[in-house]
């Protein structure tokens, strides 16, 4: 294992910086958190042409004959400006007070989620990766008094060549900065299904916090247990039906929850809840994921440049215009 990697001398200045921004009093550092996310977009695009056209190719697919009238190489900024946003801002979660995340908050569609908890049954907030990816948007239902735990995965450090975890450096300084924010929110991360903890959250008539939008890969897709292929944007994508399967086993209801950036401030949207089938079979299952989808392919398309997959070179590899390969049939039950 090297003690030192190619890229430490990035992550030792993101480290460094993290450090000074929470130094300085909110409202500067927040301001001066936006203005070096623009920076290093700028950077990021003149260094990666190939990384600008990838995006750009994905954005006119995202789009469809809507690019035509879109601005595609500012969204395509915004959406890198954002990326690096995303990284800093729950970065700096754990030097802000509840008072200050309320502050750069706004929450909107309460209404939706008292009358779904008014039936005693909790409730399930199916989300995606927009805006700040989870942590601002939990942080944010959090400071507003909302009973939410967010269910997710550990936060990994071999995802191959993003997250190197044979460097010292990341392994001992970045990698418990981006996973410190989950020691102060209301983080699972054994899964639905793992985590006893859950079904007790909804009995006690609280809020699970789950993301929908979680990409597989055909490999991935033929692998996985709890998978549908699902039409979505321009082609058919794998999708987990965990969300869907736990509003219905235990008749709690699934309200899609999105959130966008404005500037440095989060505002997140509750929505009415899905309405799904009765019914546990396969079709029902991808008729619900659907109806999520239904929901949220007309944000990513208002806001692509704030949905995290836009770049993302798996996005092709997920959402294919041939059909979906063929996905092993199993009992869709928890």
């Amino acid at each position: 294992m090297a003690l030192v990697e190619k890229r430490d001398a990035g992550f030792l200045a993101y480290w460094t910086l993290i450090q000074i921004l929470r130094a300085f009093p909110t409202a500067f550092r927040l301001k001066q958190a936006q203005g070096i996310a623009r920076a290093c977009a700028s950077i990021w695009l003149r260094l990666a042409p190939a990384e600008r056209e990838r995006t750009l190719e994905h954005l006119r697919r995202i789009l469809g004959p809507e690019s035509a009238q879109r601005d595609l190489a500012q969204i395509n900024f915004d959406h890198h400006e954002g990326h690096v946003l995303a990284f800093l801002l729950p970065d700096l979660l754990p030097s802000l007070g509840w008072e200050q995340i309320r502050a750069m908050s706004e929450i909107r569609g309460l209404e939706h989620l008292e009358a779904a908890r008014a039936q005693g049954r909790g409730a399930v907030l199916i989300s995606a990766h927009i805006a700040s990816h989870g942590y601002m948007l939990v942080a944010a239902l959090a400071a507003h008094g909302v009973p939410v735990t967010a269910v997710a995965g550990q936060e990994a450090t071999a995802v191959g060549a993003d997250e190197p975890d044979r460097s010292w450096i990341y392994r001992k300084l970045i990698h418990p900065l981006r996973s410190y924010p989950r020691t102060f929110l209301p983080f699972l991360t054994k899964g639905l299904i793992l985590d006893p903890q859950v079904p007790a959250i909804l009995r006690r008539n609280e809020v699970v916090w789950v993301q929908g939008d979680m990409h597989l890969n055909e490999e991935e897709a033929a692998k996985e247990k709890f998978a549908v292929p699902v039409p979505f944007l321009w082609g058919t994508a794998a999708l987990r039906t965990g969300p869907i399967r736990l509003g219905k086993v235990f008749k709690a209801p699934i309200l899609p929850c999105f959130g966008y950036r404005d500037g440095v401030r989060i505002v997140v949207e509750i929505e009415p809840p899905l309405t799904l089938r009765a019914g546990n079979a396969r079709e029902d299952l991808q008729a619900d994921l659907r109806a999520y989808l239904d929901r949220l392919e007309p944000r990513i398309r208002q806001r692509p440049d704030q949905w995290a997959f836009t770049r993302h070179e798996v996005l092709p590899h997920w959402i294919r215009t041939e059909d979906a390969p063929p996905i092993a049939e199993h009992q869709l039950a928890l």
